[in-house]
């Protein structure tokens, strides 16, 4: 199951947890709700360069390429 599923459920039990946050759609904005800080970023990025076998460069660490579920996948299939 390496798909947005995938992805969201990850945030939802890794990142969520403890914060007072009530479900999560595809396009929520995880920095504008506070979903993600950067320590979230920084366990996101070691989740997504293990389980869809990428590399993530420090020029693609920004804000809009993690601020939604819908922008993670977008960022992980391109090309």
């Amino acid at each position: 199951m390496k798909d947005k599923t995938l992805i969201q459920q990850f945030i939802m039990n890794e990142l969520m947890r403890g914060k007072n946050v009530s479900g999560l759609e595809v396009t929520d904005n995880l920095i504008e709700t506070g979903v993600i800080d950067s320590l979230g970023i920084q366990i996101l990025i070691s989740f997504l360069e293990r389980n869809f076998s990428i590399a993530i460069a420090d020029e693609d660490l920004i804000p809009d390429n993690f601020e939604s579920v819908d922008a993670i996948w977008a960022f992980v299939t391109r090309d």
